[in-house]
């Protein structure tokens, strides 16, 4: 327990244990607060109960204690989900950073004070990263918060500064002495975050350097079968942005050189999905249009995508990370995974019909109407013909989980696996290659993304919009393909043959695109006509 040595203090950790109080805050105070933010997933489903479901004190210093929690929500729809959050009681506004960090004011014995999220608050985040340096554990009845310091750390000493960054996300991140990330975990799960598993494998375990390092972590020990992962600190990495945003530049450039040589679209090199091509292999004229800068960093990305790939099969030493044979047990899981999601989204794309106008309408009706086939192909995943090895991937890797610095060299971030799954999902082992599928369509994304920008005025027709921009994605998928097999081939990394490689990626580049439509029509409708577009194409193949 906390040891408070002041009355204020006293009192507020009494206010806290009071059972009504912690009633009005589970059902009124903290879902009013998480609706207002930016990392409370479940904005749109209609919660039935909301409880604190443990708690625990934290010392911030000799005056003051704050309460880490976690808050469990059940829902009308029939699911529960787990979210992390830190109290402390603080005099007015002016002590904290932001007011995202305001929960309610608070009255204390007829003192009124201001009930706050602490990582908003300097102190809190002083405490905490001591806690982490000094790795002791904090303990309250039968569970304890674990305090990790990672290598990286050892020689850090003492705290200088501390900031929350400014961008919304699903978590919290702050920044340590400049050299630091602390990435607060909002939505929590039964089970260690792969986010925290991956980093500190590839950052301690492997030779991959591509990665942020491993500086430490909490973790909320549950009982003998449970513990939770409530954040992660990593090394900083010094970036100059997402590869999504420099990728969309590069492809703004490819057409406005279309535009400005007045060469015709229909003139342009042809390539076929899914060939590998050396940058040497593209035609000069072609090679003028795209830019062998962009090349040379299309084949950087997928070098790094598959050294990430090489140091995840080599492993030898954990066996969560040990590599696998597909095999029937994957196959059902698999199968009725997609089958699941994919009648979720027909659903949702029928409920939205209505909504959608001209391509976007056209692409969307097309969809539905294939719902057969597109099962069916779902359906032909057959793992006796199948002889390369699964391993742990990323599972959400796409050019807005890769940074890029002033060297033109890549960092892979973010290590969640996909938002929409279950924590055991996201562990479980699969081709490397489903990865590759979300980098390509990730380019694919790209290149619609600068069609469909209204903004940009271009001069080229639509038709000749996709004929170019269908070429470029191929240019560039086969540069990006071509570097990371021949990689991953050279170093041993077990991803099949040629007709195999093909056929996964057919597959998992299917399987993509349907997730993206979900995303899209309950994050930015807008932009559902790519994943769409994406689903077309791929069906007409």
């Amino acid at each position: 327990m906390a040891k408070a040595t002041n009355k204020r203090d006293i009192e507020w950790i009494a206010k806290f244990e009071d059972e009504d109080f912690r009633h009005q805050l589970s059902n009124s105070i903290l879902p009013k607060y998480m609706m207002s933010t930016r990392w409370y997933a479940a904005k749109t489903q209609k919660a039935k109960t909301c409880r604190i479901e443990m708690k625990m004190p934290f010392q911030i210093n000799d005056q003051e204690t704050a309460f880490f929690i976690t808050i469990e929500v059940n829902f009308e729809a029939g699911f529960t989900e787990y979210y992390f959050i830190t109290l402390a009681l603080v005099d007015s506004s002016d002590q904290i950073d932001d007011a995202k960090g305001e929960i309610t004011p608070l009255e204390l014995n007829e003192e009124r004070g201001l009930l706050i999220d602490a990582l908003y608050y300097e102190p809190f985040r002083k405490a905490l990263y001591k806690q982490i340096l000094s790795q002791k554990t904090v303990t309250d009845g039968n569970t304890k918060i674990l305090f990790e310091k990672g290598k990286v750390l050892r020689s850090s000493q003492t705290y200088e500064s501390s900031r929350v960054l400014g961008f919304d996300q699903s978590n919290t991140s702050i920044e340590f002495n400049g050299k630091y990330f602390f990435k607060a975990y909002r939505r929590l799960f039964q089970d260690a975050n792969p986010d925290l598993e991956l980093t500190k494998f590839l950052s301690d375990e492997s030779d991959f350097n591509n990665c942020p390092k491993y500086a430490g972590s909490v973790s909320w020990i549950k009982n003998e079968y449970a513990t939770i992962s409530i954040g992660i600190m990593q090394e900083r990495i010094d970036n100059i942005g997402e590869a999504w945003n420099h990728t969309l530049e590069m492809m703004k450039g490819y057409f406005e050189r279309i535009q400005a040589t007045d060469m015709a679209p229909e003139d342009i090199q042809y390539i076929n999905k899914f060939d590998f091509n050396s940058p040497d292999d593209i035609r000069s004229d072609f090679r003028l249009l795209i830019g062998d800068d962009v090349l040379e960093k299309v084949e950087k990305m997928a070098l790094r995508v598959a050294e990430m790939h090489i140091a995840l099969f080599k492993n030898k030493i954990d066996a969560k990370f040990f590599p696998i044979p597909f095999n029937g047990d994957y196959t059902v899981w698999l199968k009725n995974r997609i089958i699941y999601q994919l009648n979720a989204r027909f659903i949702l794309v029928e409920e939205n019909l209505n909504k959608l106008d001209g391509l976007a309408k056209e692409y969307a009706e097309m969809f539905v109407s294939a719902r057969e086939e597109i099962t069916t192909r779902f359906l032909a995943f057959e793992e006796s013909q199948l002889n390369s090895s699964r391993i742990r991937i990323h599972g959400d890797l796409h050019l807005g989980q890769i940074l890029m610095n002033e060297q033109d060299d890549f960092y892979i971030i973010d290590y969640e696996g996909e938002p929409e799954s279950t924590i055991r999902d996201r562990k479980v082992k699969q081709t490397p290659l489903k990865d590759v599928a979300g980098m390509l369509r990730s380019f694919h994304y790209g290149v619609y993304a600068v069609i469909f920008d209204d903004k940009l005025n271009h001069k080229l027709s639509r038709e000749e919009l996709f004929e170019a921009g269908e070429k470029y994605y191929r240019a560039i998928a086969s540069v990006f393909l071509n570097k990371y097999v021949t990689t991953a081939m050279n170093k041993g990394l077990n991803i099949g043959y040629e007709s195999e490689i093909r056929y996964l990626l057919k597959y998992h580049l299917l399987e993509k695109a349907v997730y993206e439509i979900g995303y899209e029509l309950k994050a930015r409708p807008d932009w559902v006509i790519i994943p769409l577009t994406g689903i077309k194409q791929i069906l007409e193949d």
